[in-house]
């Protein structure tokens, strides 16, 4: 288990264990110029990470909200792997190739509109947490505006704008501070069709 706010590793320490997250956020950070902290992206239930290179971890994994996990070390993944119960292909080549993932949503972000990130930050977590994306889903974001702000390279307001521009359209409705259901699916890939293509 892992309390909300408490750190599962930091950026720097030595480790190379891979973590499934069975229940719970968690957001990925590297502090720049001292103290300016950046988050980088987040991992949510159901989904496998670890974040290390030759035995240090590149960035700080926090707990967004109160978390379960599951830890396995290398080892017991290469002895899955050699019963022939290792990992689906695809995880494996995720944790494989995460570091660069991670780089790559960075830059992509870099030539979105405000209203446009967003969009696309609202179907990505939610088609990560539901079976099927579609008018009616509802979709959960536990990370604080400031983190999902942070994340996007935007600052709060502009995500509060966003937001509200969002709902105004029709697009999705606010549930709840951290709940929202999408009411126009098509309009959400429209704005994140820039990404996509």
């Amino acid at each position: 288990q892992l309390r909300a706010g408490l750190t599962l590793f930091s950026e720097g320490d030595s480790g190379s264990d891979v973590f499934q997250l069975v229940k719970g956020t968690i957001s990925f950070h590297r502090f720049i110029s001292g103290d300016c902290r950046v988050v980088l992206g987040f991992s949510v239930a159901g989904e496998l990470f670890s974040f290390s290179l030759n035995g240090k971890h590149l960035c700080s994994a926090e707990a967004v909200s109160d978390c379960l996990y599951r830890r396995l070390s290398r080892a017991e993944i290469e002895s899955m792997r050699t019963n022939g119960n290792g990992l689906p292909g695809d995880m494996a080549n995720h944790l494989r190739c995460e570091p660069w993932n991670l780089q790559f949503e960075t830059l992509s972000r870099l030539h979105l509109t405000a209203d446009e990130s967003v969009a696309r930050f609202i179907c990505e977590i939610g088609s990560r947490t539901n079976q099927r994306l579609m008018n009616g889903a509802r979709v959960h974001l536990d990370m604080s505006r400031a983190d999902i702000a942070s994340c996007l390279g935007l600052t709060v307001e502009t995500v509060v704008r966003s937001l509200k521009r969002l709902t105004a359209s029709g697009a999705i409705v606010a549930l709840s501070p951290h709940d929202f259901g999408i009411r126009d699916l098509e309009t959400l890939l429209f704005l994140t069709s820039k990404f996509r293509n």
